[in-house]
């Protein structure tokens, strides 16, 4: 009878200890779901953050200008190149924005002088920056992001007549 009891007992323990294992499993099958969520949300933030900053930045160069006729398209050492002009104290400067080398570059210089790409002050990455006039006034400006999506906008000149 006292054999009995003990087998009883020990069916018991093995049910409980199972059981603590089924919970152990789930609690950590559970934490690795959350994470993989966690990780996939903060990754799609990060890239929406990055077009949305590359979108800001592109745009807010643009609205800088105040001279008509100061945004073109140029073509050097095989890059495409959105060139905006200005005037300070008399002299014509000129400020390049480019994709190289995975990149978004900056360059500014006298409008004489044409510098090599790699000159420039690299900003963000990006792929595949294209520019492209649909009218006088109205830029599209395409780039592939770093997640290989394509992001394309629009932006209406708005420079002054002067």
């Amino acid at each position: 009878m006292n054999f009995r009891s003990n087998k009883q007992h020990t069916i018991d323990i093995i049910f409980m200890l199972s059981l603590f294992c089924v919970f152990a499993l789930c609690s950590v099958a559970l934490i690795i779901f959350g994470a993989n969520i966690y990780q996939n949300t903060v990754n799609k933030t990060n890239q929406n953050y990055l077009e949305r900053t590359s979108v800001a930045y592109l745009t807010e160069k643009l609205r800088q200008t105040d001279i008509a006729q100061s945004v073109s398209i140029i073509h050097s050492d095989g890059i495409d190149m959105l060139s905006i002009e200005s005037e300070i104290e008399g002299q014509l400067y000129s400020t390049r924005l480019y994709e190289f080398e995975g990149y978004l570059y900056e360059c500014s210089s006298r409008s004489d002088i044409v510098l090599s790409p790699d000159a420039g002050q690299a900003i963000f990455k990006i792929e595949q920056l294209n520019f492209q006039f649909i009218s006088p006034s109205l830029l599209q400006v395409t780039f592939e992001s770093t997640e290989q999506e394509l992001v394309s906008f629009y932006i209406d000149l708005q420079t002054n007549n002067t």
